[in-house]
Order: C-alpha cells, then sequence, then structure tokens
C-alpha cells in the first residue's frame, strides 16, 4: 500500500480500514484511487465500506466527500502540464470550434431548460438572427451625413412634416405596454403622436419648458 503524504493539504484517500492508500487532490488522482478500490473489491471488502474522501493529509478530517464537493468547495487542484522532452515538442491542444462552442452552449440552454438537445436546437433555429451591421466607410459616412443636412422637408397642409427617424426596438415595446397597463388612455393613439407626446413631457420634467404655439406679432410696415 502507497503510504500517504507528508506534504500539507488536501489529498484523496482510501478511507477502508488498514489502507494508506492516497493521491493528489486532481481529478487524476480521484479516478486512481477509484480504480484502486477494485483491489478491495478483489479482497471481499463489503461496498459499502469501500469508500475514499477528500482529507487532510496531516489531520485527517474529510474536507469533501465527492468529487463535486470538491469541486464546489474549490479544492480541486488542476492537473499539472507534461513538461517537454527534449527535442520531442508538446502539441498544444486543439480549440474548440464554432461549432462545438455553440453545441456547448446549445447543451447548457436545455440544461437549465430541462428539455432535450434536439428541442432546444429547434427553440434557437427559431429565433431569426439579427444580420451584423457591415462597417461602412469614413467617405461615405460623411457623404451620408452631408445628404441629410441638405436634405430639406416640406410640411403638408395640416402642418406635418416626413422626415425617417430611428428608434430602438424598445420604443415600440414600451409604446404597447403603455396601452397595455392603462397608463395610455387613448388606446387608438397612434405611434407617431405617443412620440411627440414623450418629447413634450421631457421639456416639462427635465427642460421645466412647456411648448405651446402662440401667434406672431404683426409686422411693422
Amino acid at each position: 500500500m502507497q503510504e500517504p503524504t507528508k506534504k500539507p493539504g488536501p489529498m484523496w484517500r482510501c478511507q477502508v480500514k488498514d489502507c494508506t492508500f492516497s493521491t493528489p487532490p486532481t481529478l487524476k488522482g480521484f479516478n486512481q484511487v477509484a480504480g484502486h478500490q477494485l483491489h478491495h473489491s478483489k479482497e471481499g471488502v463489503p461496498k459499502n465500506q469501500r469508500i475514499f474522501r477528500l482529507v487532510d493529509s496531516i489531520s485527517g478530517e474529510v474536507l469533501a466527500q465527492t468529487l463535486t464537493d470538491a469541486r464546489e468547495k474549490g479544492l480541486l487542484e488542476p492537473e499539472p502540464k507534461p513538461e517537454p522532452r527534449l527535442g520531442i515538442p508538446v502539441k498544444p491542444e486543439p480549440k474548440p470550434t464554432e461549432q462545438q462552442l455553440q453545441e456547448a452552449n446549445i447543451r447548457k440552454y436545455a440544461e437549465e431548460e430541462g428539455i432535450t438537445f434536439e428541442e432546444a436546437k429547434a427553440r434557437i433555429e427559431a429565433i431569426e438572427p439579427e444580420p451584423e451591421p457591415q462597417p461602412i466607410p469614413v467617405r461615405e459616412k460623411l457623404e451620408a451625413k452631408g445628404k441629410r443636412e441638405e436634405a430639406k422637408t416640406q410640411p403638408s397642409s395640416d402642418g406635418i412634416f416626413s422626415f425617417n427617424i430611428t428608434l430602438p426596438a424598445d420604443a415600440f415595446t414600451f409604446f404597447n405596454l403603455a396601452k397595455s397597463c392603462g397608463l395610455e388612455k387613448d388606446l387608438d393613439k397612434p405611434f407617431d403622436e405617443f412620440v411627440w407626446d414623450c418629447i413634450l413631457k421631457r421639456f416639462e420634467t427635465d427642460y421645466k419648458v412647456q411648448l405651446i404655439l402662440a401667434p406672431l406679432a404683426p409686422e411693422e410696415e
């Protein structure tokens, strides 16, 4: 039997009576001491007595009873990297591909939702991904800005300007939320009027200014 290490710290140790087999506090050590139980099985030791624990190497105090327990408590040490042999380079571990990373994320989502991998994949594929924004050259940005500044908007007969504006998608969400929660009493109000009301309220609350329409003073002849 292997003698217990004298190095202070945690270690995997066989708990069979009169056995001192122990291994380092790593995943490899866990597998070694788990395989060691086969030796006791051949000796006829009952299954409920063939156990091992992560213990303090000096006091023998049990620190963790399972591999998961040791990981959660941060007691499991990482495996040491193999030292390269002279003249034989160590082959680096291959990086996971984009597909492998995506499949790992789908498996994690499936575990969290309690569904199968296929169901989780179908849900994700049903969501249409947003197109990635394409970079615009600086020259085109400046030309587009100049065209916007030169553009003129003509009001209609009822005083309404037509102009394209870009708003985040949440603006429509808040618009529908205001109606569904009863904050907006006029259920037939269109979105553009709702935005205008928000602009007026911003002037009142943040700028302390009320926007009104007033006739112009007559010009002196």
